[in-house]
């Protein structure tokens, strides 16, 4: 008797067991919402964590490039000045030949000035000697004033053509005392040594070169001033023609 009333009934084993799914159930259900919870509180707090990291990398990326445009910004003035100093120290070099180019250029010229000895020659050789302070003082001013170069241009061009010319008037000076005939005749002692003109330049020559040895030297010292005059006419030419075409 005391068996039978401690031993469950079927009714009673058949409403315990839905009780137990229900509960296994719920705890399921709990479990299931605190693990999502605990997994939200972790994706949370590693998103906490990413946005801190990319707003220290972004400070710390601005940080960097401040620092680097600051080393640009040395680095740009540290050129400038060393392309200063260079320049500067170009500037000094070229004034100091400058001045002793000049400086040289005139004692040679007050030498000859104070012995005049031969005016007709030696008045050439002072033109000539003014060659080397006008290219110093053009060379130097365009160096230093370089918006000015194409008209210090012209002026050494002009006095280059001038010095030509003067050259030629040097060489008559000196072979024949400043007169031709004198160097033509000088020349009629070397004819076997020189070379006939070009026969482009056969219509400037009364008498013909090939007639005697006096015509011969008449005809090359002829086609040196033709030549050397091109070169006095067109230097200038070509000068003023490249001024106008860089302008």
């Amino acid at each position: 008797m005391f068996t039978r009333m401690n031993s469950p009934t079927s009714d009673e084993r058949s409403l315990s067991t839905p009780r137990t799914l229900n509960c296994c159930q719920s705890l399921g259900q709990w479990l299931n919402i605190g693990a999502i919870g605990i997994l939200s509180a972790v994706s949370a707090m590693l998103f906490i964590q990413l946005q801190a990291v990319s707003l220290r990398v972004s400070s710390n990326q601005s940080q960097i490039n401040a620092l680097k445009s600051q080393i640009e910004s040395s680095a740009n003035e540290i050129e400038v000045q060393v392309e200063k100093q260079r320049d500067f120290t170009v500037i000094n070099m070229a004034g100091t030949f400058t001045l002793l180019s000049c400086l040289i250029t005139m004692f040679h010229m007050t030498a000859h000035l104070r012995k005049m000895n031969q005016p007709f020659v030696q008045r050439k050789i002072i033109a000539i000697l003014w060659m080397s302070p006008v290219y110093a003082l053009t060379s130097f001013l365009s160096l230093t004033l370089p918006s000015g170069e194409p008209y210090l241009a012209i002026v050494k061009d002009f006095y280059e053509s001038y010095v030509i010319y003067q050259f030629l008037s040097f060489l008559i000076a000196v072979l024949g005392r400043g007169d031709r005939n004198a160097v033509v005749m000088k020349l009629v002692r070397h004819a076997g040594h020189l070379k006939p003109p070009y026969k482009c330049l056969n219509c400037l020559f009364h008498p013909p070169p090939q007639e005697s040895d006096e015509a011969l030297a008449n005809a090359v010292l002829l086609e040196c001033q033709v030549l050397a005059m091109q070169f006095v006419f067109f230097r200038p030419a070509t000068a003023i023609l490249r001024f106008f075409l860089e302008a």
